[in-house]
C-alpha cells in the first residue's frame, strides 16, 4: 500500500471539517469519519494507479476532488452553487487551464441549448453560439485572465468549436 504522510492527513482533516461546517450549515448530507477514510483510500488507490509507494499531492488532489464533486453534487440546485463558489479551490486544482474553459465552454453551450429548447424550438439546430463576453466572464471567475491561447488549442478544435472574432462569438457545429 502507499504510504500517506501526515502533511496529507491534516489536509484531509482540513476539509473534513469545512466539509462538515458546511453540511451542518446547509442542513445537508451529513459528514462522517467515513468520508474522510475514502479520501484516504482514494488518494492510495490514486498513487498505486500511477505505480508509486508513496503518496503525493496529486494523488490528494484527485481524492479531494473526487470526493468534493460528488459531495457538491449531492445538493439541491440553490446549496450547490453556493458549495460549489466555497470549495472552489479544491474543485479547480490542478486543472490544466484548457481543461477548465472547455468545461465552462460546454457548460454554456448546454444553457443555450436548453434556453433554444424552452423557447419552442422544434428544429433540428445545426450550431450554438456563445457570446465571448459571457464565456470570458465565466473564465475570470476561475482566474483564468487570458482565453485567446485556448481558442487555437487543440481540445478547442477537436471539440468542434469555433472562434469568430467579428461576431466575438463561439460556435460550436452539432452533427
Amino acid at each position: 500500500h502507499p504510504t500517506l504522510s501526515n502533511q496529507h492527513t491534516e489536509k484531509f482533516s482540513s476539509i473534513f471539517a469545512m466539509m462538515r461546517k458546511e453540511s451542518m450549515a446547509t442542513g445537508s448530507v451529513a459528514i462522517t469519519v467515513r468520508h474522510v477514510e475514502s479520501m484516504i483510500r482514494l488518494s492510495e488507490a490514486h498513487a498505486k494507479l500511477h505505480l508509486r509507494s508513496y503518496v503525493n499531492d496529486d494523488d490528494c488532489s484527485a481524492a479531494t476532488r473526487i470526493m468534493l464533486e460528488s459531495f457538491v453534487n449531492t445538493q439541491k440546485a440553490s446549496i450547490m452553487r453556493q458549495m460549489k463558489k466555497t470549495f472552489s479551490r479544491y474543485l479547480t486544482e490542478n486543472r490544466s487551464a484548457n481543461e477548465l474553459l472547455l468545461f465552462i465552454l460546454k457548460q454554456l453551450v448546454r444553457q443555450q441549448m436548453h434556453y433554444a429548447t424552452a423557447r419552442g424550438g422544434d428544429s433540428v439546430m445545426q450550431s450554438v453560439s456563445v457570446p465571448e463576453s459571457e464565456f470570458i466572464e465565466k473564465a475570470q471567475q476561475l482566474r483564468i485572465e487570458n482565453v485567446k491561447p485556448f481558442y487555437t488549442s487543440d481540445v478547442f478544435s477537436s471539440n468542434n468549436f469555433i472562434y469568430d472574432p467579428s461576431k466575438k462569438q463561439i460556435v460550436q457545429e452539432i452533427f
